[in-house]
């Protein structure tokens, strides 16, 4: 069994007191950036992200280590 390094985001990384649980994981970080867009416009109705949410979500991103 070998480990593989991956990009996270998760909506309680990004803002605690929001209460959803979404947490993607992709090799990359502009995939994480892509899913989590995609995750905000389907649950949190967001169209667009604000300079300031961006700058969050991109300072949210951690890399894990994952066993595979």
């Amino acid at each position: 069994m070998g480990q593989k390094q991956y990009k996270q985001l998760g909506c309680l990384d990004v803002d605690p007191r929001a209460g959803c649980a979404f947490q993607v994981r992709a090799e990359t970080e502009e995939e994480v950036m892509r899913l989590g867009a995609e995750h905000g416009k389907l649950a949190h109705k967001m169209d667009s992200m604000p300079p300031d949410m961006l700058s969050k979500v991109k300072a949210a991103i951690k890399t894990v280590t994952v066993d595979v």
